[in-house]
């Protein structure tokens, strides 16, 4: 069989969801999206997996003799070296975990595991926002902020793998408390969950009535969509909090402009995916009065274009790469 007969998987593996998807050449055949419930054990959160891979193989017309290759995005540090998964939060059972032997043993073809942002950004890079551009950095505003950095058309990891948390560059000494134990870290202050912090107790005080309407003042309720839909039906002060979150992220990337001097910027995420006309240009113009003027000047800030697919994509094409598949 031709190589151009093969197809590659690609897995966006998270805690809560997964999505797997075919791959051949550019284009994706089909994409299948499933819950995950990493409580039930190692036993059934692969068997979901190759569930969800076989439906999306029977979807795409593809046999399975056909698939050449796997690979996987995952939140969580990478030993790339050993290929192990160091630790990834909110699996408890991938602790130095061997996932690409796992993936390679399931499916029975080679298989590649990197950080899920790493292959968001590769993605991207690969065949959307940022195709072309050999230096790229990225931000993807979701519950937290996840980063990623390629660097002379190579993703970046850095000395231990772990380069890229852009999450965790340093914003306000006053700042709130992040998960990552410091406190002022971007993500504390413009992720998802720090937004429906402040977004919350400004519907409690009645300064977003069309989002207490909506989605009341909840904070587990507030994800991106309900917060852009209240900004679009007219609450003003919501629309303006959302605009000050995307400044401290243009100040973020002016951080990243000056030091690595990237030639692109993508913006990604829920947030950007449901605010971006808002979240994108705040961001650029912020970046731009902060960062050095003659290194910024030819630097473009793009929105993602790829999506629920990026991930996918990405993962796919690493695998595709690394094995010649």
């Amino acid at each position: 069989m031709a190589k151009k007969d093969y197809v590659v998987v690609g897995i966006d593996l998270g805690a809560t969801k997964m999505l797997a998807g075919v791959l051949q050449g550019k284009k994706v055949l089909a994409a299948v999206k499933a819950k995950t419930d990493p409580s039930g054990g190692e036993r059934e959160f692969f068997a979901t997996i190759a569930a969800t891979v076989a439906k999306a193989l029977e979807e795409a017309g593809v046999k399975p003799s056909r698939l050449a290759a796997v690979g996987a995005g995952c939140p969580g540090v990478l030993d790339y070296r050993s290929d192990r998964i160091v630790s990834s939060a909110n699996i408890p059972f991938i602790k130095d975990y061997p996932l690409a032997r796992k993936l390679q043993k399931l499916f029975k073809v080679p298989a590649a595991v990197e950080n899920d942002a790493n292959m968001g950004l590769y993605g991207e890079q690969q065949f959307g926002a940022a195709a072309g551009c050999e230096h790229v950095a990225g931000f993807f505003l979701g519950t937290g902020i996840g980063g990623a950095l390629i660097l002379d058309g190579r993703l970046y990891r850095g000395s231990s793998g772990a380069a890229g948390e852009l999450g965790h560059i340093f914003v306000d000494p006053l700042g709130p408390a992040c998960g990552c134990g410091n406190r002022g870290c971007l993500e504390a202050l413009a992720g998802r969950l720090a937004l429906a912090g402040e977004a919350a107790a400004l519907a409690a005080r009645g300064g977003a009535p069309r989002l207490m309407n909506d989605a009341g003042a909840d904070v587990r309720k507030l994800k991106s969509g309900a917060l852009a839909r209240a900004v679009e039906a007219g609450d003003k002060q919501l629309k303006d909090l959302v605009r000050r979150k995307a400044v401290l992220v243009g100040l973020a990337m002016a951080n990243i402009v000056n030091t690595l001097d990237p030639e692109c910027v993508v913006l990604g995420g829920g947030l950007v995916e449901a605010m971006g006309d808002l979240i994108v240009p705040a961001a650029e113009e912020s970046m731009r009065r902060h960062a050095m003027p003659d290194i910024s000047a030819h630097v473009t800030v793009v929105p993602a274009k790829l999506g629920d697919l990026a991930i996918v994509m990405g993962a796919a094409q690493w695998a595709r790469s690394k094995f010649d598949a």
